[in-house]
């Protein structure tokens, strides 16, 4: 006896199968789905690290003022390139896409600088052609502010607004990668700070002032390592307004220049110029540089004080007497009507400078030192004060003279010195007339 067919069963094995293999079909496809997901996340969260980790740092820069490289331009106290070392702080390698200083972006960089002997082979980087740092490793890289299609043997044009790249201004520099990361800083230049005083110091048988200038309060966001003194001297107008239009100064600066130093002591000041006036230059360590306003300099005319008085021979005594003996002496009897005799001394005497150069426009000093004669004021000097002339020399008149209408006028002979500032000269004897 044949079983009869269970058409339902088989029904309902085969439609769980088919649902089986549907749950199995969909429950591949979201773990396709979510994988996918996962991979995407776990590329996101790879990209975000690798942006987040990230990190370049400016080690050192160095600038560079070539007035060679600035040939031609209007304005030569402009930055013409810059040396820049880039570390990559990451174990994954960075791409540099671009760099921009004051926000302007070079259009081209290079491995070398322009002045390198191999120039010729060196590689270009900008916005096509990435600069590659690898991990943990750093590179120098070149901009040049001058560079143009015609200069460069590779065809560079960093900046055409290049002059506007002052030296004393202040510089920011901004690294762009290839993951949009941006990695900047800002270069101040230094802030020079002069102090001005003057110090005495022996030299030979006198005293000296010296001018000292300490720079030594200067400040920088980085080290000084340099500091440069200038000194103006006077043989030009002093210009009107602030000192800072030196369109209208005269190129005269004293020999030697510049005073290098934090701290100098300036000795070699011409005492023939009554106005001085200075300037302090400072460089930091990545070559950024700044120059202070100009100071006065007091004059002082011991800065090269006189070093000696010298007197001229003593011209023989002549006799000045009344109208009517115009050509009396002291044993001319016929002159005993006149009120008085007087002999005059004409005296000379010449200053000069440590360095052996005569000094104008400084009071001499003429005194009597000792006068034995009764009356004592049959000596007389004339002019006690006289400034030098353009030779260094005053003159002044000794007098002797006596009521008495016959001689001998002061028989006994006086000593007399010369005083200029801290010198004070021998003495000279006036013989007396006898």
């Amino acid at each position: 006896m044949t079983a009869p067919k269970n058409e339902a069963a088989v029904s309902v094995i085969i439609g769980t199968l088919l649902l089986i293999l549907i749950t199995v079909t969909a429950a591949a496809g979201l773990a396709l789905m979510v994988s996918q997901m996962q991979k995407d996340e776990m590329n996101r969260q790879t990209h975000l690290n690798a942006v987040k980790n990230e990190n370049i740092t400016i080690l050192n820069v160095a600038f560079e003022n070539n007035q060679t490289e600035w040939s031609g331009m209007t304005n030569s106290q402009n930055w013409s390139s810059v040396k820049l070392t880039l570390v990559n702080m990451n174990i994954d390698a960075v791409r540099v896409m671009g760099i921009a200083i004051n926000d302007r972006y070079a259009l081209n960089f290079t491995d070398k600088s322009r002045m390198d002997p191999s120039v010729s082979s060196r590689t270009i980087f900008n916005s096509t052609n990435y600069l590659t740092i690898p991990a943990t490793g750093s590179r120098d890289v070149y901009i040049d502010f001058v560079a143009n299609a015609t200069e460069d043997p590779a065809g560079l044009v960093d900046y055409p607004l290049a002059q506007y790249f002052g030296v004393g201004n202040p510089q920011n520099i901004k690294i762009a990668t290839s993951l949009t990361n941006f990695f900047e800083t800002t270069l101040k230049p230094p802030n020079p700070v002069y102090k001005m005083s003057t110090d005495s110091e022996p030299f030979a048988s006198v005293q000296r002032d010296v001018l000292v200038l300490d720079g030594s309060g200067s400040t920088s966001d980085n080290s000084i390592v340099r500091w440069n003194w200038t000194i103006y001297d006077g043989s030009f107008t002093i210009p009107p307004g602030n000192w800072t239009e030196t369109w209208n100064w005269s190129d005269h600066i004293v020999g030697g220049q510049p005073f290098p130093g934090k701290t100098v002591r300036i000795t070699s000041l011409n005492n023939n110029n009554q106005f001085y006036r200075g300037s302090l230059a400072v460089t930091d360590s990545i070559g950024m540089t700044a120059t202070s306003d100009y100071f006065a300099i007091p004059p002082d005319n011991q800065y090269n004080p006189p070093a000696s008085i010298q007197w001229d021979p003593i011209p023989n005594a002549y006799l000045v007497s009344g109208p009517d003996c115009p050509e009396s002496s002291p044993g001319n009897t016929s002159c005993i009507f006149n009120p008085f005799y007087q002999w005059n001394r004409v005296i000379n005497a010449t200053l000069y400078d440590l360095n052996n150069n005569p000094i104008k426009d400084t009071p001499i000093i003429f005194t009597i030192d000792n006068n034995p004669n009764i009356p004592q004021n049959c000596f007389s000097i004339v002019q006690m004060a006289v400034n030098t002339g353009s030779e260094g020399k005053a003159s002044t008149t000794i007098t002797q003279s006596n009521i008495t209408p016959a001689p001998p006028v002061c028989p006994q002979g006086v000593t007399i010195h010369a005083q200029a500032g801290k010198l004070i000269s021998p003495t000279i004897l006036i013989p007396g007339i006898t």
